[in-house]
């Protein structure tokens, strides 16, 4: 029985045998390939638990407080005058909470989102208000669309797989023109396109973005009527037919000109083709 003992001369020999070169190479190259995919996973697993102590924090600030029984119409026009007065006095704090608030319910799709724009535009104006219901709904969609893709990929899949190829298929031929539309056309729900987008090939950033976008018109329709908050009793006073036309008009115009564009390629690539062909002929001749 023999024990080898490899000092740093061994190693240096070793690493000038031209036959045993190759093999320490190929050890090196397996290791550094070895750790880069330790790497690949430790940052996926650091993705899944940020995005899960976030949720369940925002989720135990939602419970503990049973803040979603207040957030009906009726609550706000009852409360608005005492919701007007903390505003008021603490301008920062409660746009602080109502950011945060706001960001909870669109990640965890707990109803009320509609009754907290409204309250955006009474407490805050158009503006502030539009800015920050703007901002809170499109990181409250991407905190959903993070834990679809990380944390609750397989109950989004069992749940919703039925809709998820015509998803897959959407995004595949128009990519980010199909959110678009699909923020302002609501055939499939809210809170569910934030899931199903989660399991679609997407980036994180475009889905930030357009949703930001898609959401815009909406937006600045129900705060702006959050202004006018004891006019409105219902969903039916703020989305008139001829207003949800318009969302149906503008949501359908992107993918509209996409196609165009699409068509305009095809036809100048066409033409070239023939173009080079005719030119071929002509020197053939």
């Amino acid at each position: 029985k023999r024990v080898w003992r490899v000092t740093g001369s061994d190693i240096g020999e070793f690493e000038g045998s031209g036959g045993q070169t190759g093999a320490l190479r190929e050890f090196r190259g397996s290791c550094a390939q070895f750790k880069k995919s330790l790497t690949g996973c430790d940052a996926a697993l650091k993705i899944q638990v940020f995005v899960g102590a976030v949720g369940l924090v925002c989720l135990l600030l939602v419970v503990v407080y049973n803040v979603h029984h207040y957030v009906s119409l009726e609550e706000l026009k009852k409360r608005k005058d005492t919701l007007m007065a903390l505003a008021n006095k603490y301008p920062n704090r409660s746009a602080a909470a109502f950011f945060g608030l706001y960001v909870a319910f669109t990640a965890f799709s707990i109803p009320g989102s509609l009754v907290l724009t409204l309250a955006g535009g009474a407490l805050f104006g158009l503006f502030e208000g539009l800015v920050l219901v703007s901002y809170a709904s499109s990181i409250g969609a991407t905190l959903a669309f993070l834990m679809s893709r990380y944390v609750l990929r397989d109950f989004v899949q069992a749940r919703f797989g039925d809709r998820l190829r015509t998803i897959n298929d959407g995004i595949a031929k128009e990519g980010g023109f199909y959110l678009f539309s699909l923020r302002l056309i609501p055939v499939v729900p809210f809170t569910v396109l934030n899931l199903l987008m989660g399991l679609s090939s997407i980036r994180t950033p475009v889905f930030f973005l357009v949703s930001q976008l898609g959401m815009l018109p909406a937006t600045v329709v129900f705060v702006d009527a959050g202004t006018r908050l004891a006019k409105v009793d219902s969903v039916r006073d703020i989305l008139s037919p001829s207003v949800a036309l318009s969302f149906i008009m503008i949501g359908g115009l992107p993918l509209i000109l996409h196609k165009i564009v699409l068509f305009l390629k095809s036809k100048r690539k066409r033409t070239r083709e023939l173009s080079s062909k005719e030119l071929a002929g002509v020197s053939l001749e």
